[in-house]
């Protein structure tokens, strides 16, 4: 398995963001490592998913929080490396060697299939990301109980409430 193009593994900054009103926001990802800096741009679903996956793995491989965490800071991306790119595939896992999770992020423009940059955080920035990630995904618009759609602020055609949809539920 081929090396990412970049890895950033001294991360001083690890936070989703998101811009524009509820129905027309952007979400990205921002992660400063060293002298680099990334901005990887996901959609909704992609940062919802991503956090409650996260969360469920820490639960699963439940890390030591007090252990010593060993990023391989020699793998660390050239000084003033700048990324941004709209990515189509997140992975991520745990590494037991160094106590640390890995996100992988691929960018769909690249010539290779593999990982564009790959984040080496600790326990506590992720659990801090998880909730930031969900409190941002959180605070947009709504989403209907009957349809499962979220609910525009000026208008919401349900077809469950107007009687047009072709699913039954019993």
């Amino acid at each position: 398995m081929a090396e990412p193009d970049f890895q950033f593994t001294e991360i001083s900054k690890f936070y989703p963001e998101t811009f524009g009103e509820p129905g027309m926001r952007t979400f990205r990802i921002n992660i400063d490592s060293a002298s680099s800096n990334a901005l990887i741009w996901v959609e909704k679903e992609q940062l919802s998913e991503l956090c409650k996956s996260m969360n469920q793995l820490i639960k699963d491989v439940k890390p030591d929080e007090n252990a010593y965490t060993f990023p391989p800071v020699e793998k660390e991306a050239p000084g003033l490396s700048k990324i941004e790119f709209k990515t189509n595939k997140i992975a991520f896992g745990f590494d037991e060697n160094s106590n640390m999770f890995l996100i992988d992020t691929y960018d769909p423009s690249s010539i290779s299939d593999e990982t564009t940059l790959r984040i080496w955080i600790d326990t506590t920035q992720l659990k801090t990301f998880i909730n930031q990630g969900l409190e941002i995904v959180s605070a947009g618009r709504p989403i209907c109980e009957l349809c499962h759609k979220p609910i525009n602020p000026d208008e919401h055609c349900c077809d469950y409430r107007n009687g047009h949809s072709k699913e039954l539920i019993i």
